[in-house]
């Protein structure tokens, strides 16, 4: 483990790790089932549950522990915005299908809600609104145009302007936001955790410790055993092309999370005057805040020259700093002192919208990846047993793994894939302001 050695500067330790878990013990032998599933995060958690709810036998591997990736590292937002907005998907498809897809991410927002009351999972379940805030004028406009996305297809949305949101929020430096309910937080390793012991009580054999080394048509092959079944579910997310898949498909963006020692119920009372919220900005690379139950504040971002970066960065001092400053910047009444910090990668693809889909040569295995966001992990994770199993094909279109895409092919190949991706997430945000205007 590394350690930060500045005096004053957080410890380099994911804040969630810290709690003791009990791992599930490594594949030991062959096995035959009729459905594998490669990943112990969100996606694939859930893919597991509803494979098995549909009868079928189960089996998931995680090469470390389950919430060891993304999902662990995350800062346990539950809420359908990620990435995209869904104004973004009207522009892009127009108001039905737009509806369809948010619908559609808002059942992994209930998906998760469910399996908490259900299995009475003990996650730091903190219900918060979400509070998407402006820092300028260009960002305001995009709150205004998102609201009205919201409102046109009747979605709950509140607009606030600038002392509005300073009512909501305890800065003076926004210039206003826009809000909606049924959103909450979690401590998202604690959930993948006791998940697993709930998923492992109904039947699924869950394997940690145990690394996938090839993936064949109806088999993985693995250290100590090979699973043969007639289904395999690959929902390693940015490891994927790891796998020797979806390599010029699928990359990452990294981003980092502080957390802060515990707050005085005065100090937060001055961040959120009326309540908690769930907070990011419209930067491009943006900021995001929330509190958790134990009353440390959670402050995450990245920038443009860390985001592709091909492996994670520890000790960033930098990032750091800009995140310090940033904060101090938006509520300079307030002194906070942050104890951990760590990086962490998130699958993407080049348009940002999630990869799901059946392998071009072999139909037995289907992939789920790029879903930036748990929610979108979870109702992802599901709908690979609804296709899968009840042959629902409606979301399809939308995340097709081999969808076209601005830069690919023999031009990827030469610039190498944190160029192509960088490119194209910048080609999409013109998009954006092309189709707004």
């Amino acid at each position: 483990m590394c350690f930060f050695r500045k005096p004053g500067y957080p410890t380099n330790q994911v804040y969630w790790y810290l709690k003791t878990i009990n791992k599930a013990k490594p594949l030991a032998a062959s096995i035959k089932v009729d459905v594998v599933i490669v990943g112990g995060g969100m996606a694939g958690l859930h893919a597991a549950q509803s494979f098995k709810q549909k009868g079928c036998s189960v089996v998931l591997l995680e090469h470390y522990f389950c919430g060891a990736g993304a999902t662990g590292k995350s800062s346990g937002f539950i809420t359908p915005n990620s990435e995209l907005g869904l104004e973004h998907y009207y522009l892009l498809f127009g108001p039905e299908k737009a509806r369809h897809i948010w619908d559609f991410v808002c059942s992994g927002v209930q998906r998760i809600h469910e399996s908490i009351k259900t299995y009475e999972i003990a996650c730091d379940y903190q219900v918060q609104d979400t509070l998407v805030v402006a820092n300028n004028a260009a960002g305001m406009k995009e709150l205004a145009k998102e609201h009205n996305a919201r409102l046109a297809l009747n979605y709950e949305s509140a607009l606030y302007n600038a002392d509005e949101v300073q009512a909501v929020i305890g800065s003076s430096q926004y210039v206003g936001g826009n809000l909606y309910g049924s959103t909450f937080g979690i401590n998202p390793y604690a959930y993948a955790q006791e998940f697993k012991e709930a998923l492992i009580e109904s039947g699924i054999q869950i394997f940690e410790e145990t690394p996938v080394l090839k993936l064949n048509a109806h088999s993985v092959e693995t250290p100590n055993g090979t699973v043969q079944a007639d289904t395999i579910i690959v929902c390693a997310d940015r490891f994927i092309p790891e796998l020797q898949k979806l390599k010029k498909e699928i990359y990452h963006v990294q981003t980092f999370l502080m957390a802060s020692a515990p707050l005085e119920d005065k100090t937060i009372k001055t961040l959120f005057p009326e309540k908690k919220s769930m907070v990011w900005d419209t930067d491009l690379v943006y900021q995001y805040y929330r509190m958790t139950g134990e009353n440390r504040l959670l402050l995450g971002g990245g920038s443009v020259w860390s985001s592709y970066l091909p492996n994670e960065r520890h000790n960033a001092f930098t990032m750091y700093h800009k995140l310090n400053h940033y904060f101090k910047k938006k509520f300079p009444q307030v002194s906070i002192q942050f104890e951990y910090m760590w990086p962490g990668l998130i699958g993407i693809s080049k348009d940002l919208i999630p990869v799901a889909g059946r392998d071009a040569q072999h139909e037995s295995i289907y992939y789920v990846g790029a879903a930036t966001g748990l929610p979108w992990a979870a109702a992802l994770g599901n709908y690979s047993a609804e296709h899968i199993i009840d042959k629902r094909t409606d979301m399809d279109e939308f995340f097709n793994p081999y969808r076209s895409y601005l830069i690919g092919g023999v031009f990827q190949s030469l610039i190498g894939n944190p160029a192509s991706f960088g490119l194209s997430d910048f080609y999409n945000m013109k998009l954006r302001n092309k189709m707004r205007a």
